[in-house]
């Protein structure tokens, strides 16, 4: 039988490399966090209308789920996400992994303000570094940082998970099948920066918009997409395009009305089995 002082050895052991553990992940976003426009941390309010950065606690919710994500690459410039793990892994995260994150309104606050500050320093950083290349380049870990974004904010404002799966997933389409243009506006409409508003204004000028058809899975712009009638969310270019996938997306196509912008908090989903 291996003895106490054997066993106590392990457990310090572990103890440590639990905490070096964290000690990494969290380098891996918090000097993007505290970054400013001039790359000092910035605890006042900017030239660019946007406030300090937020107090980021030692330990807590919000950072134990940022320092998770971190472990999944998700703060790694050459991270690539699936789109269906990509909603799988943000799904669970929340639900299974950090429902204190689910269900408190201050740390869905803070994780949401986190994940903001680290993607507009991201965006404005190496829009610098990159040029006129930027607009060009894979979105990386951007669009992904931006879906948990925004299953988040659903998360705060309806309680039928059903609907916050739905949307998140139309979300989720347009970030990761369109281009940078459709993540720096979505940070834009959320953060009060002129910088990411300059970049915007550029980035609609570098980059038209686009879409992915759910058929053939080619690019398009976004004007030649037809958005599917049953559901509101699957776009596809044509009609040969939307019957040739019907026999996959019709197990999740119907309730259109799920992506009424005026869709009440308590409205529950109810799936049809088709």
């Amino acid at each position: 039988m291996p003895s106490r002082k054997k066993a106590r050895g392990r457990q310090n052991r572990a103890k440590k490399e639990a905490i070096r553990t964290v000690v990494e992940q969290r380098s891996l976003w918090e000097p993007m966090v505290l970054r400013s426009n001039h790359g000092v941390v910035a605890a006042v309010q900017c030239e660019h209308m946007m406030t300090g950065p937020p107090r980021i606690p030692q330990e807590g919710p919000a950072v134990s789920f940022m320092n998770h994500i971190a472990g999944e690459g998700y703060f790694n410039k050459t991270a690539r996400f699936r789109n269906a793990a990509l909603m799988d892994f943000c799904s669970d995260s929340l639900s299974l992994c950090f429902p204190g994150v689910r269900k408190e309104g201050s740390e869905r606050a803070l994780a949401i303000a986190l994940l903001l500050r680290f993607v507009r320093n991201t965006l404005v950083h190496e829009s610098v570094i990159e040029g006129e290349c930027w607009f060009h380049l894979y979105r990386g870990n951007e669009a992904a940082i931006c879906c948990m974004i925004h299953l988040l904010e659903l998360l705060g404002k309806y309680s039928d998970m059903a609907v916050v799966e739905r949307r998140a997933i139309r979300m989720n389409n347009r970030l990761t099948d369109g281009n940078r243009r459709d993540v720096v506006k979505f940070v834009t409409k959320r953060l009060p920066c002129t910088c990411l508003k300059k970049l915007h204004s550029a980035a609609r000028k570098k980059a038209g918009k686009v879409g992915k058809c759910k058929g053939c899975r080619e690019q398009f712009p976004r004007s030649q997409l037809h958005v599917c009638t049953g559901c509101m969310v699957s776009e596809y270019c044509s009609k040969e395009c939307k019957s040739a996938n019907w026999s996959h997306h019709k197990q999740c196509c119907g309730d259109p009305e799920v992506m009424s912008p005026d869709l009440p908090a308590h409205y529950v989903f109810f799936k049809r089995n088709l």
